[in-house]
């Protein structure tokens, strides 16, 4: 039970910290996660103490992180940058093993220098994830993008193999270095090659049972997430690098997937893409909150044979130090090179210093350094304890945190985002709006020419959302972003009065408890007709909006059965009256449009100019409620006079069958609209007023809708 509070606990910092990582705009969502994980261990009991077993933690953590990133990559890019990549995954990670294991040892001489060795190992991957993850805008070249991804797949490999040699050799005390570099051979091109081959099979294995008809998009999102976790224990059983083959067998499924060439291999992939998604980032979210649990190790008194937290914060500082040093003079070596022969490794246009010290803080420790490091076994050979085992863990998840918060502060200086002035934003607006303007002409055309037909209530429904999609476009505006704030305000304090008006008028012939029920049909009513957020809050909520559409649904069949009379009755009176309030609140809103208009001040009166087509549109759908089936013009009020008198005014509108139209049609006016939507981008582009660039974003956003439709 402690551990599945723990595992609570864990997810709900990760939870919480998508929530902030939109309200704090300047940290980075690693570097948050981190402060969550730190304030859990403080706040939570037992959270400090609780332990993950490092066995599972190797493969339930690392495998998968790596097998996503091989969906990422370019196949074609890394073979074409394989030489600086090796250079900087397998040269690189060495040289830093010898420099951080030296210079530990010699600032901490009671740590052994095989367990030194073990802390640089864990500290040679890179995680290209955490950078990405800033929230502060970095220009990084396409070239240092494919460095740092492909470092990052293959030094993890072998910053592991790295460490598990040091740990075998803290272990058992002794080490051959002929051995090593044997054993090494083996690991390193025994995993690559086991790898792939498990990739193709894994890959024949999918297409056969398509080629079948055994699988589904589900069954293959199934069989993605086990890939890696497969692949890892079938490596590590046959004692090759088990994260070289998950690598390598990522690879060869990405290159091996095939073009899209139907809809089902286009719906698996987005379910694909979107289940990697959310593991990729519940496990980086989860290791690096682990990370901020482990920081109170630091002041915890007795650590490390008695270091004090100073002490501890000076070690960590020059471990950092060290790596991103060699780091930084490793790249700029290789910089200096390729610019010799007339080339870039960065692929930037700055000095060669500028460049390497960009590639060199964009190479930030993370999730995978955690993960690695709390593998430290506890014991040696012979039961003695693992010598400073826990001031390693410390040092590591120190590191990682100095190496993330360099990167936050330092990237976007060094590497910033070239000032936008917002053109790509406004031709996407612009975009949207043109499509969505063209779609309800469409459907404003549909219901011109067949305004009875039966389809006609599920358009005018359709039409509304597309007329509030537009207005929220509208108001978006920075120009008017601002004043439309101001006139919501007033608008909403304008309908609650009227409301209360309301209110008062209808005690003078009915009772409290009929004024409530009116009161969720009114909100229900507003609901249907597109009222969101603040507005919506005009009408207070009564009863929940569930139990009013259970009675719509038991109404709407009265269309099909109207043999209770009473009840068909009393819910005309009551939903027809709900649609007379609304309307009332419609027309408040607009004498108050109509006197902003006047006014003149030019920013509220375009803000109330847009809210004004909006709510004409919003009361012609509601007098079409009212006189459906009448010979009365959609968007006329003669057939009822307002204010409404309930004592001389009787209702007979059909709203079952109205409703039950609706709702019978919803569905088709909604795949209609959608299809109409992709009509109006293809004309569009043809007409060359919408990119090829903003015409795809447009139909993904579609494809997306038809595909939740479905």
């Amino acid at each position: 039970m402690e551990q599945f509070e723990f595992i609570l606990v864990v997810l709900a910092c990760v939870g919480l910290s998508s929530v902030l990582d939109h309200v704090v705009e300047k940290v980075s969502l690693p570097v948050l996660q981190v402060i969550l994980g730190l304030a859990a261990s403080v706040l939570v009991p037992g959270v400090r103490e609780a332990r993950v077993e490092s066995e599972l933690f190797l493969v339930l953590f690392i495998a998968p992180l790596l097998f996503n990133e091989t969906r990422e990559v370019d196949p074609r890019r890394l073979w074409q940058s394989r030489a600086d990549i090796l250079s900087l995954a397998v040269g690189l990670v060495v040289a830093s093993v010898l420099a951080v294991g030296y210079v530990l040892h010699w600032l901490v001489p009671s740590i052994p220098l095989a367990a030194a060795f073990a802390l640089g190992g864990a500290l040679g991957p890179t995680d290209a994830a955490a950078v990405t993850a800033l929230k502060s805008s970095v220009n990084l070249s396409d070239r240092q993008t494919t460095l740092l991804s492909g470092e990052s797949l293959i030094n993890d490999a072998s910053g592991v193999v790295a460490f598990q040699f040091a740990v075998a050799a803290a272990v058992t005390g002794s080490f051959s270095l002929a051995g090593a570099a044997g054993t090494f051979l083996v690991l390193f091109v025994g995993g690559i090659v086991l790898g792939a081959a498990l990739g193709a099979v894994v890959s024949a294995v999918i297409r056969l049972l398509e080629d079948l008809g055994l699988e589904d998009v589900t069954s293959h999102a199934l069989y993605e997430l086990m890939a890696p976790f497969l692949v890892y224990l079938v490596a590590e059983a046959l004692h090759v690098s088990g994260i070289l083959a998950v690598v390598a067998a990522g690879i060869v499924m990405a290159a091996s997937r095939p073009r899209f060439h139907s809809t089902f291999e286009a719906r698996r992939s987005l379910v694909s893409g979107s289940l990697w998604s959310v593991v990729s980032f519940l496990i980086n979210g989860t290791v690096f909150v682990l990370l901020g649990m482990q920081l109170p190790h630091v002041a915890a008194p007795g650590l490390a044979d008695g270091l004090v937290p100073a002490q501890v914060l000076g070690v960590i500082l020059a471990v950092a130090a060290t790596s991103m040093l060699c780091r930084l003079l490793w790249v700029y070596a290789l910089e200096v090179a390729h610019r010799r022969r007339g080339g870039s490794l960065c692929g930037r246009s700055g000095s060669a210093l500028h460049d390497a010290l960009v590639t060199t803080v964009a190479g930030a420790k993370g999730a995978v350094t955690l993960s690695i490091v709390l593998t430290l076994p506890a014991t040696v050979a012979g039961g003695a304890p693992f010598a400073g085992r826990d001031l390693l863990v410390t040092l590591a998840a120190g590191v990682i945190l100095v190496t993330l918060l360099a990167a936050d502060a330092a990237l976007p200086r060094l590497a910033p985002q070239p000032a936008d002035d917002g053109s790509r934003e406004r031709e996407r607006r612009r975009a949207t709006m043109a499509v969505l303007e063209g779609t309800a002409a469409e459907l404003a055309r549909m219901l011109e020419e067949e305004p009875d037909a039966d389809h006609a209530p599920a358009v005018r429904f359709v039409l509304d959302r597309y007329q509030m999609r537009m207005a929220a476009e509208r108001l978006s505006d920075a120009d008017v972003a601002e004043a439309n704030r101001a006139v919501e305000r007033e608008e909403f304090r304008r309908q609650a009065r009227t409301l209360n008006q309301l209110h008062a008028r209808h005690l003078r012939t009915r009772s409290e408890q009929d004024w409530k029920e009116h009161v969720r049909w009114l909100r229900f009513v507003r609901h249907l007709v597109g009222y969101q957020g603040r507005m919506e809050g005009v009408v207070p909520r009564g009863r929940a909006l569930g139990a009013a559409a259970a009675t719509l649904v038991r109404h709407s069949a009265l269309a099909a059965r109207p043999d209770d009379h009473a009840g068909e009755e009393e819910f005309a009176r009551v939903f027809g009256q709900a649609c007379i309030y609304a309307i009332e609140l419609e027309y408040a809103s607009l004498d108050y449009f109509d006197e902003v208009i006047a006014v003149g001040d030019e920013a509220r009166a375009k803000a109330a100019r847009i809210r004004r087509e909006t709510h004409e549109q919003l009361l012609r759908s509601l007098w079409s409620w009212l006189n459906y089936g009448r010979d009365v013009p959609v968007d006329s009020n003669e057939a009822y006079a307002l204010p409404y008198n309930l004592l001389t005014h009787e209702f007979a509108p059909r709203f079952g069958e109205h409703l039950a139209k609706a709702r019978e049609y919803a569905r088709d006016m909604d795949a209609t609209a959608l299809r109409i939507e992709l009509d109006v981008i293809a004309r569009l582009q043809a007409e060359g007023r919408v990119s090829r660039r903003v015409a795809g974003e447009l139909r993904e956003d579609v494809y997306l809708l038809q595909m939740s439709e479905e």
